[in-house]
């Protein structure tokens, strides 16, 4: 006698369609009465057949998994109970064909065993297939038809509730959440933020979830307009729907506008976001994790804020601010630019800038080019008043030359404006890094985190006992060990309060030779 599992399988529009479980388990358990065919088991499936990635399909495949052998038929009523996916039906079968069970559509019987009958498998499960698809292709066509005439389909959103028009159709209509709606674009269009507009809702008693209220204020369709999906002929567009506007179109595009002003300020970090107090943080990281430190205070008893750098992820390091700011002060102070290093700074300078001003035209052909095309614009007009060219080609003309003089002015200005003593520069340079300490010490808290952030690009690492870094600016380093010719033998070491873990670089201005001992960037030879 032959093991069976029966399996039945209908979809949700099937079931819709009056498809029933339980009527093709009737019909799988009479045909194995019939055919004396014993049933191990049943499953009953309500999911698409579009892959075998079901869920009953799967508790299937795990008990014929463990149950090797003790079955040999998985019935069906129709192959397409069984799948409505052509490559992978094939390839479902070959599976369980491996586990020794054999599929069998009772209703449309074929012996797979015979070669040309898989040809016929291929026409039984293709049909379905080619229905599916063909559906979703008008299921698709039909909603893109239905939104280019203006029809919201699908759940309404809030401040509008689903309903049908005088013929029958889909539309939305404003209901007694409308004014709510309203009342958000209203408040954003005048300057008020959206967590609080989202959070005087919530306590009102109008929920409306973060994701939810950021996809309200961006949805065109308070304004009146639904979006036209692409296809593969055309792009997506907008067009008016047929349900009443909640808002104008000005007050939804303010509301954009204040939108995007908004994400465009947050991405401009703003001094007032930080303190003073911890000026710092962000820019260090702890010594024990790696991670970055944050910041707080503290009150003593007396009442008085004490500012703490501390590593919320391993919590072992914390340490005074007021310590932190001191060491980066000293490691500045340690930054000095002496006589070798002022003449190297002063030749790449000279030689940076000269470069650059040997790019540019001379002024004098440029003015020339100038010159040159207002002729051509004179020499156009002429042809114009004596009938040589129509009105179209000289506007034409008249145009393109106006654009290239425009062209040529600024190219001109730029060239004249090309500051061509370098001498500022290089006082610039020369005061910044012969006392940095003094320039960061004054500097506003933004000043300071960049002059910061530049010097060392890694950020710098803290323990209670020490500081370091991985990366020190390379400017900095040539111009500190351009100068090592002038230190003594004991100061080997450019930084007394920073270590200096970052990669083998070369040794001042001169390249390294085979001879040349390599040392880390933070001693000296």
């Amino acid at each position: 006698m032959k093991r069976a599992i029966l399996m039945s399988r209908v979809s949700s529009d099937e079931q819709a369609k009056g498809y029933s479980l339980d009527i093709q388990v009737e019909k799988l358990q009479a045909h194995s009465r019939k055919e004396n065919i014993d049933v191990v088991n049943v499953f009953k499936e309500d999911h698409s057949a579009k892959d075998f990635n079901r869920p009953e399909f799967k508790k299937f495949l795990q008990f014929v998994t463990k149950n090797k052998n003790k079955v040999d038929l998985l019935l069906v009523v129709t192959w397409d109970r069984f799948s409505r996916n052509v490559s992978e039906s094939y390839a479902m079968i070959t599976t369980l064909k491996g586990l020794g069970i054999e599929v069998q559509a009772i209703e449309q019987p074929l012996d797979l065993s015979i070669p040309e009958n898989l040809l016929i498998l291929g026409v039984y499960l293709s049909l379905p297939d080619i229905d599916n698809r063909r559906r979703s292709i008008k299921i698709k066509e039909g909603v893109r038809a239905a939104k280019a005439a203006g029809r919201w389909l699908g759940p309404a959103p809030y401040g509008y509730s689903n309903a049908k028009d005088d013929i029958n159709k889909p539309i939305i209509i404003p209901n007694a959440k409308a004014e709510i709606v309203k009342k958000i674009f209203t408040n954003i269009a005048v300057g008020d933020i959206q967590s609080e507009v989202r959070y005087k809702l919530n306590k009102e008693g109008n929920y409306i979830s973060e994701s939810s209220f950021a996809a309200m204020i961006r949805n065109p369709v308070y304004k009146g307009q639904i979006f036209v999906t692409a296809n593969t002929k055309n792009e997506g567009y907008y067009v008016n729907g047929l349900h009443t506007p909640l808002i104008s179109a000005d007050l939804f595009e303010k509301v954009q506008d204040k939108l995007a002003g908004n994400l465009k300020a947050k991405k401009k970090v703003d001094a007032k976001s930080f303190q003073a107090e911890l000026a710092l943080r962000g820019l260090l990281d702890c010594d024990n994790c790696g991670h970055h430190l944050t910041g707080s205070a503290s009150k003593s008893r007396s009442g008085v804020k004490h500012y703490y750098y501390h590593c919320n992820y391993c919590g072992k390091v914390r340490i005074r601010a007021a310590d932190v700011h001191h060491k980066i002060e000293s490691i500045l102070d340690e930054i000095s630019i002496k006589k070798n290093a002022k003449i190297l700074y002063d030749s790449i300078i000279k030689t940076l800038l000269t470069k650059n001003v040997s790019k540019k035209r001379p002024q004098e052909k440029i003015e020339d080019d100038i010159r040159q095309l207002e002729l051509r614009i004179r020499n156009t007009e002429d042809n114009l008043a004596d009938g040589k060219i129509d009105a179209a080609t000289f506007n034409n003309s008249l145009n393109r030359y106006k654009q290239m003089i425009r062209s040529l002015k600024s190219e001109f200005l730029a060239a004249r404006d090309t500051e061509s003593d370098y001498t500022q520069y290089l006082k610039k340079g020369i005061d910044l890094l012969g006392n940095m300490r003094a320039f960061y010490s004054n500097a506003d808290i933004m000043a300071k985190r960049k002059l910061i952030g530049s010097t060392f690009p890694d950020n710098l690492i803290f323990s209670k006992e020490k500081c370091r870094t991985a990366s020190i600016n390379k400017a900095i380093l040539l111009i500190m060990n351009t100068d090592k010719g002038s230190r003594k033998q004991k100061t080997d070491v450019l930084f007394k309060n920073l270590m200096y873990t970052g990669t083998v670089e070369s040794i001042g201005v001169e390249p390294t030779t085979s001879c040349m001992p390599c040392k880390r960037s933070s001693q000296l030879s």
